[in-house]
């Protein structure tokens, strides 16, 4: 669809109440953060704006679960390209047991064959490039752009004892599965949960006014502002960004239709996927 690569959602997790008494685990591992934001020169759209999502996400994350600036490794359009990932992974390679590590995108994302529904098999994640490429295939031939099967193999090689993904991007949760247990390269033993700001079959909207991905803003104000687990300010920040894109996707429903889409591929919900229930036990601190 036209807006396959465009910037950037299913069920949530039932939250799991929690009481005067810390969870077993709690905040016992040293939380590591690798934030990515990608807006390339060639796209309708301020370069600076995947900048300031990973600000906002870098900031919140940061004051609220204790993470030391020496733990955060920051990719931001220039930087994310492969070998900048590639480097990137590399420097989380020591990562072991008793360490949390939290990967999030901002970035553009959309089906290999466009003719094709997005799917585990058949996504790209849409890394820095000066130029657009040719074509899609190409660009992931060439080595510029990656598949997600790519990306989530980097992720499962490292060892961190939990993986928390947060992605930000069209179409962003085709690829769920890659980051838990259907990937071959799954550790059954590690905790993961992975975020998505999109359905397999939705665009992820910015803001009206264009300055920030409408998902990454709503994240950062919950978990800024909230107060309880991870998961609870994630199922806020969904709430959030459901209703903040109904009068965005108003104004884009006659140019949707014009051009041929359905849309309800606007009518963003974000979604977690945590089959160990690993957010409910990570605790926002006051």
């Amino acid at each position: 669809m036209a807006a396959v690569f465009g910037l950037i959602v299913g069920a949530a997790v039932a939250v799991i109440p929690m009481t005067g008494v810390r969870a077993e685990g709690i905040d016992t591992k040293t939380t590591h953060l690798m934030a990515i934001g990608i807006c390339p020169p060639w796209k309708r759209l301020d370069t600076q704006a995947c900048r300031r999502s990973v600000d906002a996400i870098e900031a919140a994350l940061a004051e609220r679960l204790d993470i030391d600036d020496r733990n955060v490794t920051t990719l931001v359009n220039a930087a994310a390209t492969t070998e900048g990932l590639k480097a990137a992974f590399a420097g989380l390679s020591g990562l072991g047991a008793n360490d949390r590590l939290i990967i999030y995108a901002n970035m553009h994302a959309g089906a290999l064959e466009p003719t094709a529904e997005a799917g585990p098999d058949n996504d790209v994640f849409v890394l820095w490039t000066k130029e657009k490429p040719a074509a899609i295939p190409f660009a992931v031939a060439e080595g510029d752009w990656i598949m997600a099967s790519d990306f989530a193999g980097w992720v499962h090689a490292l060892a961190a004892g939990e993986v928390i993904f947060i992605l930000d991007a069209c179409d962003s949760d085709a690829v769920t599965p890659l980051f838990i247990e259907a990937h071959p390269q799954n550790n059954a033993n590690r905790a993961e949960a992975v975020i998505v700001s999109a359905a397999a079959s939705q665009f992820a909207n910015f803001t009206a006014d264009r300055s920030v991905a409408l998902y990454s803003q709503q994240l950062a104000q919950s978990i800024a502002d909230g107060r309880g687990t991870f998961q609870q300010a994630a199922d806020l920040a969904a709430s959030r960004t459901h209703t903040a894109a109904i009068p965005i996707c108003d104004l884009q429903k006659s140019a949707l239709e014009q051009a041929g889409m359905d849309p309800l591929s606007c009518a963003q919900q974000p979604t977690t996927h945590d089959p160990e229930a690993l957010l409910t036990r990570i605790v926002l601190h006051d």
